[in-house]
């Protein structure tokens, strides 16, 4: 910054500074506080040069007519650095009655009172924070205050735009059946799915989750996020399609990773019908500790220790030996017992193909369900999941896809597209 400018603002607010001179974290505040009130005074100025919007005497009307230009309307518009006034040029026509206001448009400010920077600002804190949290901390951080209701409606507007977005580009696809473009080309390319269910006003319903993951040439890790309250046959298409931007059709290998799940099975089979499909580990371990807690009960040392020793032969690729030893335990057992041996058995013995965690290690592919867990519990479950959290369903879906956005690495590719206008 020019030293001439620096040395005019320390002189006039020298009486401010001196005060808190000793203190760096008063001295932060102070300066923090003086640069936003420049700011805001700048930013006024700013504005008040621009044509904001005036395009002639007159402009088209969809109608056919001509939207003839009646003067400025003033505009209070909240801003990082506080509130300030637009007068935006207004255009009527008098042979439909409609009018426009085109500033709002090209600025990217959109009908709403929230500047596109403090928008933004306040959608990058809900992506993680509640609503009340982020009013609370965008006053704190930046100084404005912003209702949570405020927040609300801004997530729901922006997520909207995103589900619109996505829901275009599958119409798009399913119209032209033209492939997006990829736009990365691994080697091997990993695509999970899993659903876990969130509270909303009608009851506890499934968001389903999909992570697409891989590595580059330096053994650094990518990720990519689809979450989506959809039907698992919609769901599936948007999970393909993120997959094909991450290259699906042109890696050399393809591994599946999920639980059996009927809906799960349908759509690997349907989308992805050339990968490797693995039932991942931990949700094969948690067959086996299901079933071990109804013979020994929880907690029970006898449990774990039979739970374990399964558990080797799952790691080992002994599915065989697995079975014929639950099947001789069916003998011995009645009742629920019985039930639970009989219920893993046909569990192994159905998906033992998609279990040879021998042969899939022996590959160098992974068996872990890391990843898609991962994606339940950070993508869906930290967000929407909190303590007491009881979403509608615009809430949760507009506020998932806005999280989406956030961890895809999007967030810029979202605001340049100017949602708020939309």
């Amino acid at each position: 910054m020019d030293t001439k400018i620096l040395e005019e603002l320390e002189a006039a607010y020298s009486e401010e500074f001196d005060l808190v001179a000793g203190d760096l974290g008063a001295l932060e505040q102070v300066v923090r506080d003086t640069m936003r009130q420049l700011g805001q005074g700048l930013l006024q100025r700013l504005v008040q040069r621009q044509p904001n919007g005036y395009q002639g005497s007159c402009m088209p009307c969809p109608c056919g007519g001509s939207q003839r230009f009646v003067g400025h309307r003033a505009k209070d518009v909240h801003t990082v650095f506080g509130w300030i006034r637009v007068r935006r040029a207004y255009y009527y026509c008098q042979d439909c009655g409609a009018s426009r206001t085109p500033y709002d448009s090209d600025s990217g400010l959109g009908p709403g009172l929230l500047s596109p920077g403090l928008a933004k600002a306040c959608c990058l804190l809900t992506v993680d924070d509640s609503f009340e949290q982020t009013s609370r901390k965008i006053e704190e951080l930046l100084g404005p205050k912003v209702s949570p209701n405020t927040i609300e409606r801004l997530t729901h507007h922006v997520g909207g735009v995103l589900l619109q977005q996505a829901d275009q580009a599958l119409n798009d696809f399913q119209a032209s059946r033209r492939v997006p473009e990829p736009r990365q080309r691994p080697r091997r390319l990993y695509v999970a799915a899993d659903g876990t269910t969130v509270h909303e006003t009608e009851g506890w319903h499934e968001s389903k989750a999909g992570v697409i993951y891989w590595e580059n040439g330096r053994s650094q890790r990518h990720r990519c996020y689809v979450g989506r309250f959809d039907p698992s046959g919609i769901f599936g298409w948007h999970l393909w399609l993120e997959a094909c931007r991450c290259g699906l059709r042109q890696a050399e290998e393809v591994v599946f990773l999920g639980d059996a799940a009927p809906w799960i099975r349908h759509e690997r089979r349907k989308h992805f019908g050339r990968s490797t499909f693995i039932i991942d580990w931990y949700h094969a371990c948690e067959h086996l500790w299901e079933c071990g807690k109804v013979l020994f009960g929880e907690g029970h040392p006898e449990t774990e220790q039979w739970v374990k020793k399964r558990e080797r032969w799952l790691w080992d690729g002994q599915t065989r030996k697995l079975l014929n030893d639950l099947h001789k335990q069916q003998k011995q057992h009645r009742g629920s017992k019985r039930d639970a041996l009989v219920g893993l058995h046909k569990y192994i013995r159905d998906n033992e193909q998609e279990m040879r965690y021998d042969v899939f290690r022996a590959q160098g592919y992974e068996i872990g369900s890391g990843p898609v867990e991962g994606a339940c519990k950070c993508v869906i479950g930290k967000r929407l999941k909190q303590s007491g959290m009881i979403w509608t369903r615009a809430g949760s879906s507009t506020t998932l896809a806005l999280r989406v956005a956030w961890l895809n690495e999007e967030w810029e590719q979202l605001w340049a597209s100017k949602p708020l206008v939309a």
